[in-house]
């Protein structure tokens, strides 16, 4: 039997470890009220990244207990190794700070090419989209089907090195044998798809089929820039007709090394926290998010943005990036040399 004075030392400690940890149970979805989360998007304005971000962050707070303010903040730079590490290393561990991490930067760090980031140490939030990345060309390019492609040389635009947009067409080109010409120091998606209008460059890989549909659908309808093949693992539903750049694979080797390069495509709009934030705010965000991509007014918000929402859990990418983190030695040199690691 407890004395009245034992109750009233147990009520007094239960208080003042509720003080002492104010993440937990009630206080922790009360953490919010007040506070400004930010969500730090991987690009410029006006990318398929931002589109998507900006997006959220017009809903995202309505599913949050407290209601917080959602700032958007873009931190483009090293194909989204910026925001990468900026998430990993240097950001508040306090539940605030949500990252855009693009699946390319992770399967860069598990293959050790480039990014001191650990992909299964984020605590990942979920994904919005999956995705394919379009090959494209313009019209008068000469390039209306794949074998095109193996025919003749053609000159497609890249930001660098470190970017999808030239992993993708220089691992079609290593292991399905086409001569596509990559020229670095483009910009963006938009910057690109200028240079060949203008007649500089003669097509594209490395635009997601959510931003190539959304952002010109005009030049697709009109043919005047032709979409050629799509690389993801289940076709894009916008692109029903085009083929995937898998189906052009000869032997099962290259199929699985085209498949592995390509997974990343399931989580083409992945968010996380950073590493060792709490679980309880980890809980919060990721119930949040989900919530928030089955609101009505997000659906319809979505509908006139012209961007198509597929739903990934938090435990659904932290998987995906898992199966990139412990892909066997050999697989990953094989993936390495394809995107030109």
């Amino acid at each position: 039997m407890v004395s009245r004075n034992g109750l009233s030392s147990a009520i007094a400690l239960i208080a003042f470890v509720g003080v002492l940890a104010p993440g937990a149970g009630v206080a922790a979805a009360d953490f919010y009220a007040g506070k400004t989360v930010d969500i730090t998007v991987s690009s410029d304005t006006g990318g398929g990244y931002d589109t998507y971000s900006r997006l959220l962050a017009r809903h995202l707070a309505d599913h949050i207990p407290g209601k917080p303010t959602i700032i958007v903040q873009n931190m483009p730079g090293g194909g989204g190794l910026r925001v990468a590490q900026f998430l990993y290393a240097v950001a508040g561990k306090d539940g605030t700070t949500i990252g855009n991490i693009r699946a390319s930067t992770m399967l860069d760090a598990a293959l050790g090419i480039r990014g001191d980031v650990d992909p299964t140490k984020y605590e990942w939030v979920g994904s919005m989209g999956s995705d394919t990345d379009v090959c494209s060309f313009w019209h008068t390019a000469g390039v209306r089907s794949f074998d095109d492609l193996k025919k003749k040389e053609v000159i497609v635009g890249a930001s660098g090195k470190s970017a999808q947009n030239f992993s993708f067409p220089n691992a079609i080109n290593h292991i399905l044998g086409t001569k596509m010409k990559i020229v670095l120091g483009y910009k963006g998606a938009a910057d690109r798809i200028l240079a060949v209008e203008r007649g500089e460059l003669q097509g594209n890989c490395g635009i997601n089929a959510s931003t190539l549909t959304s952002s010109w659908p005009k030049l697709l309808a009109d043919s005047e820039l032709i979409a050629v093949i799509q690389s993801g693992l289940k076709p894009y539903p916008a692109l029903p007709k085009v083929p995937m750049t898998q189906s052009f694979a000869k032997t099962d080797e290259q199929r699985k090394i085209l498949d592995t390069i390509f997974s990343q495509m399931d989580v083409a709009r992945a968010y996380a926290l950073p590493p060792d934030t709490p679980k309880e705010r980890v809980a919060i965000i990721r119930k949040a998010f989900l919530e928030t991509l089955k609101d009505p007014a997000l659906a319809a918000d979505a509908k006139k943005t012209k961007v198509d929402i597929d739903t990934t859990s938090g435990d659904g990418v932290a998987k995906i990036m898992a199966d990139m983190a412990t892909l066997p030695p050999d697989t990953k040199k094989k993936v390495r040399t394809a995107i030109g690691g």
